[in-house]
């Protein structure tokens, strides 16, 4: 008996591991697929090694794809038993081809053009001409910072996406001031399509991708702000003549590591020539620099940015359409009177820079420019923890809402992008300084002395210095790999601002916090702290205290005391029960508490006398609500319903009987998100449907004949995800404005039996949806039950579907869809029409799907399809991710 368990769970593992590599590999196929096309316009032919590729996937395609649906209708131990060899085998023969598979040459990177600028146009032929000399093995490019090293390279890559004979592959790696030879090595087998192991050593990795790049005819590693020398035969790069043909090209700052890399060709960048630089002046300034009056006083402020792009964007896009010729008089007089401090070439060019620093519009932007430079180089900034330091440290108004606040911040934070004093970070919801631009807020920090920033990089002894400069207010020790802290600061009675995140702490000495009785920002975040000092209890103007990704901290102190402390993250931490003393936190505005995995005590009242409270995340927590007050020593949600200011909360539920509070208390919340589920998952949406006791035996999320009042009428984004049971999301009929009137996106998973998304009775009320998203929903018919009538479903935007094998339509004839702009089709066979006429060209930018299926669907007439058929695109299965794998 317990032999046949063990087969059939040896087995469904075995089907999971197939059908997932068999995804894989099925994703790469469809983009080899597209770069063939892509080549095939250009008149270029495909390899035989991707024809033979190709044909062996769709073989090892036609033979496990029948397994897999075989697989989901078998129920016996011993039919199980049977297959399970196969599938063993077929895995193996899919992951063989997958690793096997063609790798698309040149990865295109979005770069500033460089048409028209005649001397760039020279560097990128000079640089062509150095890649297609054999002679030529390693290649530095160096210039000082801000001249446009890396924009000038990365077009040489994009240039090079249109060459498919000049490389095999291009790999391009940025390195940082801290260097990694390990992450180094991460980069290129990523590119690779190589799987490196985390237990192996630098020299293991190193051979493989030694190996993996001696397979290749020729290729290019691009090596983007090298700072110091790489050792690339620790990295695993071949080189010399009698090895494989492997290019490399560095960027650098400095001609002395050009010489440590032993390069063949060192190609300087230089600062534009006057011509390049005025045209490029004109196009950030706006035509008015060309005016009359002006004219003349804009080309010598274009002289005084020294030909360095960075500060040509920066001081032109300050001075963008103003009309008023004293401003330009100004901004020339300032470049004109400055000195530089040091005298240095490169604070030479920190002036026009300084510049762009001083036409910021007020002070305060003034400030939140250099509070930018309290993070690393090259460090994507959380956009909402840089606004809590500003909130905290005074910069921003507290006395509006959290949203206000938070509003009035993304505003400060795009006026210094739209200034290029900052940019797009690497993530969603962050910034970051061009390297540059950060030189120069320390410079001004330095010369300022009154500013009282001060970033402290890399300390030796990993000990943190117990003296500071008098002046300084606000400062930073974050990822400095610090372990020990003084007994305590001194010198810093004026410190209001402290980053000590991210170091390895284990204690903070008792008395540490004596002398800094002003701080009122506080970031202790990834630290392995188990204990907060007596001495933190004395911080009485403590605005905002992080505590976020503490995994060993298990206990508070009381925090009473902390009587104007506004923010308190204690996300991810091993805490059991919050502090004693936490209700008298009067001021507390905002209080996270997400994936606090322990959390199991929040005693009664404490929610209820946070009287300022206005956010609450207990996202993916442990924490088990008392939903109906059965106990007076438990919190219970009836708290939050006290609260006058509260509007924003991200919660987990075990059921879904709270719900009925909804008139009450969702209806006043401008923002939520609530995940009904008996474990902690990880939540992004407003609500969130997944298995569960309470959804056992669920045949309807909503039922008109019991609906009484509205239901979530501020709910605006609902995920539906394998309920199993689930056939209908509507049943019967609903009055106007029944429920989900406010819904803008709609995701359905895996939820077998529901054969339809949107019926007429829930069509009538969703008439503000812009997206549906429905992917492994096995008995899906149609997504759209009856025609889509004139003024229903006008703002839908977005449709995308995946692995629907039975959908037949998506609704059942044409229909208008005046703002429809993407459609993407992943895997849904039945499907041979789509719901569109030649009208719908007009605002439908992109159609995604298999060029088979496209191939193969029926029209209307043919000027419907010559219409849209410039919108459709061949795409990958990847590209329309079912939700539960994209967490």
């Amino acid at each position: 008996m317990f032999s046949k368990i063990a087969t059939v769970i040896k087995f469904h593992e075995n089907t999971k591991t197939l059908e997932s590599v068999l995804g894989k590999l099925s994703s790469r196929k469809n983009d080899m697929l597209e770069y063939i096309e892509l080549a095939k316009a250009e008149g270029k032919h495909p390899t035989m090694q991707a024809n033979v590729w190709l044909i062996k996937v769709e073989e090892i395609e036609r033979e496990v794809r029948p397994m897999l649906e075989a697989s989901l209708n078998k129920s016996t131990c011993t039919q199980d038993s049977v297959l399970t060899a196969t599938c063993v085998t077929d895995t193996n023969s899919a992951k063989a081809w997958h690793k096997r598979s063609p790798i698309k040459a040149v990865t295109v990177m979005p770069a500033p053009s460089l048409v028209g600028q005649k001397a760039a146009e020279e560097r990128l032929a000079r640089l062509m001409g150095f890649l297609n000399d054999d002679g030529i093995k390693i290649i530095g490019v160096w210039g000082m910072g801000g001249v446009g090293k890396t924009t000038l390279v990365k077009n040489l890559n994009n240039m090079l996406n249109s060459s498919l004979e000049s490389f095999d592959i291009v790999i391009w790696v940025k390195v940082s001031k801290d260097l990694d030879l390990r992450t180094i090595q991460s980069h290129i087998a990523e590119r690779l399509n190589l799987e490196l192991n985390e237990g192996e050593s630098t020299q293991q990795r190193a051979n493989k991708l030694f190996r993996s790049l001696m397979m290749k005819k020729k290729c290019l590693l691009i090596l983007d702000e090298v700072w110091e020398k790489i050792d690339l035969d620790i990295v695993g790069v071949p080189q010399g003549h009698d090895q494989a043909n492997c290019k490399i090209l560095l960027t650098t700052r400095s001609l002395a590591v050009c010489r440590q890399m032993m390069t063949n060709a060192d190609f300087r960048v230089d600062v534009l020539n006057e011509e390049d630089a005025w045209n490029l002046f004109v196009q950030n300034a706006g035509d008015i620099a060309e005016s009359e009056g002006i004219h003349t006083l804009a080309r010598a402020i274009a002289r005084k940015c020294c030909g360095l792009p960075l500060a040509i964007n920066a001081v032109g896009k300050s001075l963008r359409n103003r009309t008023v010729i004293e401003l330009w008089k100004n901004a020339l007089s300032q470049l004109q009177c400055s000195v530089p401090h040091y005298g240095s070439s490169e604070e030479e060019i920190y002036l026009p820079l300084k510049l762009s620093y001083n036409s910021l519009p007020s002070k305060i932007l003034q400030q939140c420019f250099l509070y930018c430079s309290l993070y690393p180089e090259s460090f994507s900034i959380n956009t909402s923890e840089l606004i809590q330091c500003w909130i905290a440290d005074g910069l921003i108004d507290a006395h509006q809402t959290l949203e206000e606040s938070f509003n009035n911040g993304i505003a400060l934070v795009e006026n210094l992008k739209d200034t290029c004093m900052l940019e797009e970070g690497e993530g969603s919801g962050t910034v970051k300084m061009h390297d540059v631009l950060r030189d120069v807020a320390i410079w001004i920090t330095l010369i300022e002395k009154k500013s009282g920033f001060s970033y402290q990089p890399n300390h030796s002894l990993h000990k943190m210095p117990d003296n500071l400069q008098k002046n300084c207010r606000r400062v930073s020790f974050m990822n400095n790999s610090i372990t020990r802290l003084p007994s305590q600061l001194l010198g810093c009675s004026e410190l209001t601002v402290l980053f000590l995140h991210g170091n390895p702490l284990r204690k903070i000495p008792d008395g540490f916090f004596q002398g800094v009785r002003a701080l009122r920002f506080l970031n202790l975040s990834g630290t392995h702290i188990t204990s907060l000092p007596p001495s933190l209890l004395q911080l009485g103007e403590r605005h905002a205290l992080l505590l976020r990704d503490c995994p060993l901290l298990d206990k508070l102190p009381p925090l009473g005391a902390l009587e104007k402390l506004q923010v308190l993250d204690l996300s991810v931490t091993r805490l059991r029960e919050l502090p004693t003393e936490m209700c008298k936190l009067k001021n507390l505005r905002e209080l996270n508490l997400s994936c606090t995995h322990h959390l199991e005590d929040i005693e009664a009242g404490t929610l209820s006398r946070l009287s300022s409270l206005e956010a609450l995340d207990m996202s993916s927590s442990a924490y088990k609500w008392d939903v109906k007050c059965k106990t007076e020593q438990k919190t219970s949600l009836y708290e939050l319903l006290s609260l006058e200011q509260f509007s924003v909360l991200h919660i987990r539920l075990d059921t879904v009987g709270c719900l009925a509070l909804d008139s009450a208390w969702l209806g006043r919340l401008k923002k939520f998100s609530i995940e009904i589920s008996p474990r902690s998952w990880v939540i992004a949406q407003s609500l969130c449907l997944r298995p569960g006791n309470m959804w056992r035996h669920t045949r309807e999320l909503v039922n008109g004949e019991n609906l009484q009042g509205s239901m979530l009428p501020n709910l605006e984004h609902l995920r539906l995800i394998r309920l199993r049971n689930l056939l209908k999301i509507v049943e019967g009929g609903l009055p106007e404005g029944g429920c989900l009137g406010r819904l803008k996106t709609i995701e359905v998973v895996d939820c077998r039996r529901l054969k339809t998304v949107i019926s007429y009775a829930l069509l009538c009320q969703v008439q503000n949806l812009e997206e549906i998203k429905v992917s492994g929903c096995r008995r899906m018919k149609c997504i759209i039950v009856r025609n889509v009538s004139d003024g229903l479903l006008r703002k839908l935007k977005v449709i995308e579907i995946r692995n629907l094998i039975n959908l037949k339509t998506i609704c059942s004839r044409e229909s208008a869809w005046p703002v429809l702009e993407r459609i993407h089709v992943s895997n849904c066979p039945m499907l041979e029409r789509l719901p569109l006429s030649a009208y719908d060209a007009t605002t439908i930018r992109e159609i995604k799907g298999d060029r088979r299926w496209w191939d193969n669907l029926r029209w209307e007439d043919d000027k419907t399809k010559l219409s849209l058929q410039e919108r459709f695109q061949t795409c990958s299965d990847t590209e329309t991710l079912p939700i539960e794998d994209r967490f």
